[in-house]
């Protein structure tokens, strides 16, 4: 009888899935891939992930077959001897299209230019349908594949997705969107313990820094801000004097100094340190100046005891994690052999983060270097 059930069970659960699959099918035969993909991230939070990679599955075919019709269209309607005599100029082909009145081709090339105007394809009608053949990638529905096989622990096969994301990301609807699948590489890469390649990829979020200049030759700014801090008795100059709004990289510039300061690799750890914390200081500095009008910086510790009286803020911080990279720096200094202003900063941190794990963390920090330098 048990078996009975279980068997009756299992088969219950396989027709619920198929029918919720056939179903799909049927109400989306018409939706968009970008509906589809809405619908996966949803399925995601759900935790059915078989449902969210079909769906994910269907949005890059369903890309591909309208791409492939797009292009199919426009290669016939390019193929008349009139239309060839027009040249390779976006707009005399544009013209000659129109007077054909080849409307469909028109609207095709419309639909383009929303994004990518003729001047995106120096005005070649040839770059143009190149790049039309290969638009039939979607580094989204590669992205979204990648992040369900990380969901279920397949981390080599969400590195396969995220890197196939990145070599499409040309053709992300939203470029910024890179920042997202460099991350994710970066983060399976640690995962999957591959050091160097976590480091590779983090990295190239600091190519878009200029503050930051290269691994081997840093910028004038950064040389600057390292000579300051490492000059001055406390760290209360260098907060007071430079800004970076760059809040993408934060995260690029915390997981390298991780990195760095576990490697011994203290001159980088201190460079990414201090880069991280001035873009923290930044955004804090920032939202309380929109807050208040009258607010205007003078110290450290005053910024955070203004914090302390905004919970909102606060919250947000800790999502950002902006107390991190305080803490980061600190440990940059001191490894670095910067104890005075290590020491200082630790104990602005201690007394006055609104943070009871990392003021309890930099208490102990701050008592542990007090007794190395006795």
């Amino acid at each position: 009888m048990k078996k009975q059930l279980k068997t009756i069970f299992i088969a219950l659960c396989i027709f619920y899935f198929y029918s919720t699959v056939f179903c799909l099918e049927a109400v989306d035969k018409n939706e968009k891939p970008w509906h589809l993909l809405e619908q996966a991230k949803i399925q995601i939070e759900k935790g059915e992930f078989g449902l969210a990679l079909h769906l994910t599955n269907k949005a890059r075919d369903l890309h591909k077959a309208q791409i492939e019709e797009k292009y199919n269209y426009m290669f016939n309607a390019l193929k008349p001897k009139r239309v060839k005599l027009e040249g390779d100029n976006i707009s005399d082909v544009y013209a000659i299209l129109n007077k054909r009145e080849d409307y469909d081709a028109c609207k095709i090339l419309d639909d383009i230019f929303l994004t990518h105007p003729p001047v995106f394809f120096d005005k070649s009608i040839s770059k143009l349908m190149s790049w039309l053949e290969k638009r039939k990638a979607l580094p989204e529905t590669d992205f979204m594949a990648g992040k369900i096989y990380f969901a279920e622990g397949d981390y080599e096969q969400a590195m396969h997705y995220y890197k196939e994301a990145w070599n499409a990301r040309m053709f992300l609807e939203i470029p910024e969107e890179r920042f997202n699948i460099i991350y994710a590489l970066a983060d399976t890469s640690k995962l999957l313990r591959k050091y160097d390649e976590q480091e590779k990829y983090l990295l190239l979020v600091l190519t878009e820094d200029p503050i930051y200049g290269t691994t081997n030759l840093e910028s004038d700014a950064l040389q600057a801000m390292i000579k300051t801090i490492t000059s001055e008795k406390t760290t209360e100059k260098f907060f007071l004097l430079y800004r970076n709004r760059n809040p993408i990289a934060l995260k690029a510039y915390m997981d390298l100094t991780d990195i760095y300061l576990e490697a011994g690799k203290t001159r980088r750890s201190l460079a990414t340190a201090v880069l991280a914390s001035i873009i923290a200081i930044t955004n804090l500095d920032d939202v309380i100046s929109k807050d208040d009008y009258n607010y205007e910086y003078t110290e450290f510790a005053s910024l955070l005891h203004k914090l302390n009286r905004k919970p909102e803020i606060i919250l947000w911080a800790e999502k950002q994690n902006f107390w991190r990279s305080f803490m980061n720096l600190a440990d940059a200094l001191s490894k670095n052999g910067n104890f005075e202003q290590a020491s200082y900063l630790y104990s602005k941190l201690a007394e006055s983060i609104p943070s009871i794990k990392y003021a309890q963390e930099a208490l102990y920090k701050k008592e542990q270097l007090n007794k190395k330098s006795l």
